[in-house]
C-alpha cells in the first residue's frame, strides 16, 4: 500500500513539473526547461554526495530566469497540495514522504528545510530520481506546442541513457533535418484510403507514419534527409530506440529480402530496441521469412497500415 501511495505521489509531482513547463509563454523557454531537466537528471544519477547534488541542482535553477519561474510555479503547486485533486491518502502521506528525502549526513529534510521556493523543486527532483525526471521530459516533449523546436528537443533526447549504444553517425542522422509527426487528413472509406496513401508525397507519408508512434505516447519524429541507415523516422520506447523505414511503393512493387536484411543489420549494429519497415505495398515471401529470424524487426504492409487508421497500434 505504501509503495502505491509513493508511486502516486511521484506521478502527481511529474504532472506538476510538466504542467509548469507547458504553461510557459515562449517555446524557447520550454526547450530550455527540457535541457535543464536533462542536465538535472545527469546530476541526480552521478556519484556526488547528496549535499553536493543539492548545490549543483540549485545552481542550475538559479542561473536561468525562465527556470526560476518554472521552479516557483512548482513550489506553489506543491505548497497548495491540500487543494489539489490528490486522493486523501496521498495528501496525508505527502509531507512525511518528502520529509524523508536524504540530504546531509544521513539526516532528513522536508520541503520546508531550505525555506526558499527554489529549494523545493531541487528536493523534488532528488526524490523523483532519474526515472521520474525522464517522465517529466517525456510528458513535455509530446506536447504539440513544443514541437516547432523539435531540433533542439532532439538534441536533448539523443543524450538519453536508453540511446547510449547508438553510434555517433546514427545520432547525427537522428538530428538531420527533423520533421514533426503529422497526422494528415485521409479518407475514411478503405479503398479511398489505400488510393490516398499510395498517392501521398513521400515526406508527408513519413510524417503521417510517425504520427502513429507519437499518438501512442512515444517521442517520435521523421527526418527529411536520406542517410546511410535507411531511417526515415525515429521513436524512443521505454526499452530503447526504434528506427522506422518508410516505403511508399506502388501496389505491385513489393519490398524484397535485401531491404529487410540490410535493415536488420542496422538494428543489430545500433543496439536498437526495434525496427519497423512500413510500406504501401507488400513484402515478398523471402523478406517475410528474413524478418521472422529476428525478434527486433516488424513488417507493416498496406493491409496492416490501413488497420492502423482504425485500430490504434501499440508499440
Amino acid at each position: 500500500m505504501f509503495d502505491a501511495i509513493t508511486e502516486g505521489i511521484r506521478k502527481w509531482l511529474v504532472g506538476r513539473f510538466a504542467s509548469a513547463i507547458k504553461h510557459t509563454t515562449r517555446a524557447e523557454d520550454r526547450v530550455l526547461a527540457v535541457q535543464w531537466l536533462s542536465e538535472s537528471r545527469a546530476i541526480v544519477a552521478s556519484d556526488l554526495r547528496p549535499v553536493e547534488k543539492f548545490k549543483e541542482l540549485n545552481t542550475l535553477i538559479s542561473s536561468r530566469t525562465a527556470i526560476v519561474a518554472i521552479a516557483k510555479s512548482v513550489s506553489e503547486a506543491v505548497s497548495n497540495y491540500r487543494k489539489s485533486d490528490l486522493p486523501l491518502s496521498m495528501k496525508i502521506a505527502l509531507p512525511a514522504t518528502l520529509a524523508a528525502i536524504p540530504l546531509v549526513g544521513g539526516h532528513a529534510a522536508g520541503i520546508a528545510a531550505f525555506g526558499g521556493a527554489l529549494g523545493v523543486p531541487v528536493l523534488l527532483l532528488i526524490f523523483l530520481g532519474t526515472a521520474g525526471i525522464t517522465s517529466i521530459i517525456e510528458a513535455v516533449i509530446t506536447n504539440p506546442e513544443v514541437r516547432p523546436h523539435v531540433a533542439e528537443i532532439i538534441e536533448v533526447i539523443i543524450q538519453d541513457e536508453r540511446l547510449r549504444r547508438t553510434s555517433a553517425r546514427m545520432r547525427a542522422a537522428m538530428k538531420e533535418q527533423p520533421m514533426d509527426p503529422t497526422r494528415f487528413a485521409v479518407p475514411v472509406e478503405e479503398l479511398a484510403l489505400r488510393k490516398h496513401l499510395l498517392g501521398m508525397d513521400p515526406f508527408q507519408f513519413e510524417r503521417h507514419t510517425m504520427s502513429f508512434f507519437e499518438a501512442a505516447g512515444l517521442e517520435a519524429w521523421a527526418t527529411r534527409k536520406s542517410n546511410d541507415f535507411g531511417a526515415d523516422g525515429f521513436a524512443v520506447h521505454p526499452d530503447g530506440l526504434m528506427v522506422i523505414q518508410c516505403k511508399r511503393h506502388s501496389a505491385d512493387n513489393k519490398v524484397g529480402r535485401p531491404t529487410v536484411q540490410q535493415f536488420k543489420g542496422v538494428i543489430e549494429e545500433q543496439g536498437a530496441f526495434r525496427g519497423y519497415i512500413v510500406t504501401t505495398a507488400a513484402f515478398t515471401e523471402e523478406a517475410t521469412e528474413s524478418a521472422r529470424l529476428s525478434d527486433r524487426i516488424e513488417l507493416v504492409d498496406m493491409d496492416a497500415l490501413v488497420r492502423w487508421h482504425t485500430e490504434a497500434p501499440t508499440f
